[in-house]
């Protein structure tokens, strides 16, 4: 009997170091490819249909709490509603024109900040695990500061491979727009 229990321990033990192993190799090898600026790697460790609608759904509720709380919008009427709606849907071809690994790429090569990117080594690899938040059993996070601002991105599981789902922006990103 005890080493029926003794297989059962070292079986959940090996499930669970390859669960967290999977999730730190899938988080290294994105890192890897914006440290590399490598399109096909950045493809597939972002499920883009999934970070695109969530981005969408953000900057739509924004451009209708802009419109609920500016006066213009009010004295336009129904034109206020169409102008919003024209704005949506230039958000929305905008996205899905821009929002993929090449326009990734694009932004990597434009960057002024990536020269504070760490090379992908073997300590960035084991390190991710420390920066890394569960958040539940199929998904983690991890928080991105930029300029004081916090955008937590988070993974979820695909499989062996793990997945950039979504990306959280600050509620005041658009205050500097005003």
């Amino acid at each position: 009997m005890p080493k029926k229990i003794r297989y059962l321990l070292i079986l959940i033990l090996v499930q669970i170091t390859s669960y967290i192993f999977t999730a730190m190799y899938s988080f290294h090898q994105l890192h890897k490819g914006i440290y590399f600026n490598d399109k096909e790697l950045i493809e597939k460790y972002v499920d883009w249909q999934s970070v695109r609608g969530n981005v969408k759904n953000f900057i739509n509720v924004e451009i209708l709490k802009q419109k609920q709380s500016q006066e213009i919008f009010e004295q336009l009427g129904d034109v206020g509603i169409l102008l919003s709606g024209f704005a949506g849907k230039f958000v929305e071809i905008a996205i899905d024109t821009y929002l993929n690994s090449d326009g990734v790429s694009l932004l990597l090569e434009k960057s002024k900040k990536k020269d504070e990117i760490p090379k992908p080594s073997i300590l960035t690899l084991l390190g991710s695990f420390i920066i890394m938040d569960n958040n539940g059993l199929n998904s983690f996070y991890i928080n991105y500061e930029n300029e004081g601002k916090q955008y937590p991105i988070y993974f979820k599981r695909y499989g062996f491979k793990w997945k950039i789902t979504d990306i959280e922006f600050p509620k005041n990103l658009f205050d500097k727009i005003r």
